[in-house]
């Protein structure tokens, strides 16, 4: 990336493209093969989350909560109405898609076709430290810093996310809606909706407090 910074007047297009080089979504908004694009990070904080996967009166995680594939998107997707608490998202699933890209200087390559289904228990809120990654909005077109309209950080609680290879790869991705139920079935790591039924949210849809 410090290259970038020494580019002539002459080489300034040859070095965007450097910069770029790692990324194969393109476009606004960027897609790849058809398919929207996202961002990725891996995070655990051992909390249940801002959908409540937890046991009620404590802020401690359910064990699949913390064992599984689940995820906390950008707050646009969470929630466009900007809810920090009980998204309209909560207990869905997204598959995401490995294009085999990634951002310079922020991951590096995880082979192309690598297809997970993550359900959304967690919010990336629009704040730091998560400004690079999360902070889509109408103020910058509903883009990060990357240029993705989505963002998704992938819980890694007991390794799952290392255990596919992607931790600290931070891999580029396509993202579609998902059913929860079938991806269940074929791989247990991603949860069901009778696990989301256990959640605060999924009882109080609505956010009321405790």
């Amino acid at each position: 990336m410090a290259s970038v910074s020494f580019c002539t007047v002459v080489s300034f297009l040859f070095c965007m493209v450097y910069v770029d080089a790692g990324q194969k979504c393109h476009g606004s908004p960027r897609m790849y093969k058809g398919k929207r694009c996202a961002s990725t990070t891996f995070y655990h904080d051992g909390r249940k989350g801002a959908c409540g996967c937890g046991p009620d009166h404590t802020d401690k995680q359910f064990w699949w909560n913390r064992n599984s594939f689940v995820t906390a998107p950008n707050q646009h997707l969470f929630d466009s109405g900007g809810k920090t608490w009980c998204g309209g998202v909560c207990g869905k699933c997204f598959r995401l898609t490995t294009t085999g890209g990634w951002i310079n200087g922020q991951g590096e390559e995880v082979p192309e076709g690598q297809s997970y289904v993550f359900m959304a228990t967690n919010l990336c809120p629009n704040k730091w430290p998560n400004l690079a990654w999360c902070s889509q909005s109408w103020q910058n077109g509903y883009k990060n810093k990357y240029g993705y309209g989505a963002h998704f950080d992938l819980e890694d609680g007991a390794g799952q996310i290392a255990a596919i290879g992607w931790k600290g790869k931070n891999p580029e991705v396509t993202w579609e809606w998902s059913d929860c139920y079938w991806p269940h079935k074929h791989d247990r790591r991603t949860p069901n909706d009778g696990m989301y039924s256990q959640c605060y949210c999924s009882r109080h849809p609505g956010g009321e407090k405790k």
